[in-house]
């Protein structure tokens, strides 16, 4: 059977979430970072980078919580904490095997991947490296694993698994790099996109594993801090 315990998602969302939740899709992709950008011209603030960076995520952390904190606080009420500890040991081990995968399959065919959006955070840290830990770290899994894996893949998975890990893969992957495409040659964008792929698969299983939103929130939590505190370390 396909929706045995072991696949199971825990709490569901409402209808009213789902269609909330798609409706604010495209401006916590595209819209939202526009529409911060063109106020702050508009009304002469000359925002930062930094300072809009801060904008869009704080908006968004609390338009999520408005959508979905009924989900959050089912999904958290319902949490069995030891199946959340072996989904997280799992996950994050499966999440550091497939990078090193990918490192060594990139290392045997010689070729070097830039990680631009890694480059942008390291430049938006420099200015102010607690702030950024605390988007990066604390805000963004929650919003990122809320509409990717809470709403996107819960969504796909009623109808297919694979459809689910695909779409939700492919959008996490490029929900990290498409702003880089006006910026840099095509193909060096999609092998840095690629370096998504396995978070995206360890933070999808990791869901199903945990039946809790909470196992990938946490999760990506945990690889960013370790991101974060290598990069202190540098």
């Amino acid at each position: 059977m396909a929706n045995t315990k072991s696949y199971s998602l825990g709490p569901g969302l409402s209808t009213a979430e789902q269609v909330a939740g798609f409706c604010y899709l495209p401006f916590y992709v595209v819209l939202l970072s526009l529409l911060l950008e063109y106020l702050s011209a508009l009304l002469g603030l000359g925002l930062t980078t930094l300072q809009l960076n801060i904008c869009y995520f704080v908006i968004n952390a609390l338009v999520v919580w408005i959508i979905f904190h009924n989900f959050l606080l089912r999904s958290l009420r319902q949490t069995r904490f030891w199946e959340l500890v072996q989904a997280l040991i799992l996950g994050f081990v499966l999440y550091y095997a497939g990078n090193y995968v990918f490192s060594l399959i990139l290392h045997l065919l010689r070729i070097e991947v830039t990680s631009y959006n890694d480059e942008t955070v390291q430049l938006l840290a420099s200015e102010n490296f607690w702030v950024m830990v605390a988007c990066s770290v604390v805000i963004a899994p929650m919003v990122e694993e809320t509409l990717v894996r809470g709403l996107l893949f819960g969504v796909i998975r009623r109808k297919s698994r694979i459809a689910a890990y695909a779409v939700t893969i492919l959008f996490f992957a490029l929900l990290h790099v498409w702003q880089y495409f006006f910026l840099y040659d095509v193909q060096s964008v999609l092998l840095s996109a690629l370096a998504y792929v396995p978070a995206g698969i360890a933070l999808g299983w990791t869901y199903e594993k945990s039946n809790t939103i909470w196992g990938p929130i946490l999760l990506h939590m945990a690889i960013n801090a370790i991101s974060f505190g290598i990069m202190s370390l540098l």
